[in-house]
């Protein structure tokens, strides 16, 4: 879906804060945690490979019949980042948004809430 939005400027270290929830904590990783991450199916993630859409790696398994294929974590992040039609920032202003107009009672809860997840280690 194309953006309207002028995309920003890609700060690599702000998108990976942004998703780094989303992807296992190893630097690279098979078709199926990067499916898992982005909701699609494996053979979407190689279609996206072989189109150079996502980078990785290619390499075969020894019997010269099965290549494997692995994606780098960052270039994942990159993809989403590139595709993203907001700033990391936009998430938070949105929810700000919807709070404010939120009853009083409802806002005494995420104050609550909120606060028990910033002492949370």
């Amino acid at each position: 879906m194309p953006s309207s939005l002028q995309h920003p400027q890609l700060d690599f270290a702000t998108w990976q804060e942004y998703f780094d929830f989303l992807l296992p904590r190893k630097p690279m990783l098979r078709a199926d945690e990067v499916g898992k991450a982005l909701n699609l199916d494996e053979r979407t993630v190689h279609r996206m490979f072989e189109d150079a859409q996502l980078l990785g790696h290619e390499y075969n398994a020894g019997d010269r019949k099965r290549m494997h294929r692995r994606y780098r974590r960052d270039a994942v992040i990159l993809l989403l980042a590139k595709t993203a039609n907001y700033a990391p920032g936009d998430m938070t202003i949105r929810v700000l948004e919807v709070i404010a107009n939120l009853p009083q009672a409802d806002k005494a809860r995420v104050y609550h809430a909120t606060g028990k997840m910033l002492l949370e280690p």
